[in-house]
């Protein structure tokens, strides 16, 4: 069983819930905030997200990615996307250089979600701050979530297990890339929202300019430049804007998106029923000159 802590000792903390568990998985989720509470009763719990799709690593990334700068300094985040539960994946805890915490699977959504920002990584191995007796099948709740838990109590995370480089830390593949010379990008699909608004993996600064991975040079995106997207065998016409109404209703549209990533849309519309996109797929995007 997890040890206690005397509520009066404890400090008010921020545990943020990130799983794929689902509406029907709500059950998941409230064992997960028992456990947090019966360790440290004072934990305010947030629930990031439980609608990511089942087992997908690059939509858990990028909920993260968006979300997380946002919450105070100090908020720990417990992702359970773990579709290699009962395998010997490591979990890993991680101090980010911007003073935030991560707990979760080794399954590269971390890297992904924080770039360069990893200040300290180490696996998840003493027992001694587990939920017993542990189940094969829900790591989230017997492992990860007391783990997070127990970092509100000052633990320090050496104690939780081994060092980890951090550059050995699993990535998720994605394709990012953007070739000057021919104006064409290609990219990965690593949201979608339930207007069907389509989020790439293209980063796009205020000022319009893209930034990527691979690149032969900088491209910046003039507004109303038109732009071809193919994807599935088809092509479609769309134009480069700030906002919806730029264009006419149904129609395409691509823009720097709220988290600053190159976003499609359809104008009140759904651009991924109209390209029949999904996350994790590959497009191409062709600029005008």
């Amino acid at each position: 069983m997890e040890h206690y802590i005397n509520s009066e000792n404890s400090k008010s903390s921020i545990v943020a819930l990130l799983t794929d568990f689902g509406w029907k998985g709500a059950h998941y989720v409230a064992s997960m905030k028992a456990v947090i509470l019966k360790i440290n009763p004072r934990i305010n719990i947030i629930d990031l997200s439980h609608s990511v799709s089942p087992y997908s690593l690059i939509e858990a990334s990028y909920l993260l990615k968006a979300a997380y700068p946002y919450f105070p300094k100090g908020t720990i985040f417990v992702s359970v996307i773990d579709p290699g539960v009962g395998t010997q994946r490591r979990i890993v805890v991680i101090k980010s250089s911007d003073d935030y915490f991560f707990v979760g699977p080794d399954n590269g959504i971390f890297p992904n979600a924080l770039e360069e920002n990893i200040e300290l990584c180490y696996a998840v191995e003493d027992d001694f701050y587990f939920h017993k007796p542990v189940s094969h099948t829900f790591h989230g709740r017997d492992i990860m979530a007391p783990v997070g838990a127990y970092i509100t109590t000052n633990v320090p995370l050496e104690k939780f297990g081994s060092v980890i480089n951090p550059e050995d830390l699993t990535r998720i593949p994605i394709i990012n890339e953007v070739n000057t010379k021919e104006r064409r990008i290609k990219c990965t699909i690593q949201y979608v929202d339930d207007f069907g608004n389509i989020t790439t993996t293209i980063s796009v600064k205020k000022n319009d300019e893209l930034t990527y991975h691979k690149s032969q040079g900088n491209i910046k995106l003039q507004k109303h430049q038109e732009v071809t997207i193919f994807v599935n065998d088809r092509s479609y016409r769309a134009k480069y804007v700030s906002h919806f109404a730029e264009v006419n209703p149904k129609s395409l549209l691509l823009m720097r998106g709220s988290t600053g990533f190159l976003e499609m849309s359809l104008n009140q519309g759904n651009a991924a029923e109209k390209l029949e996109i999904s996350s994790g797929k590959i497009i191409e995007i062709q600029l005008s000159e």
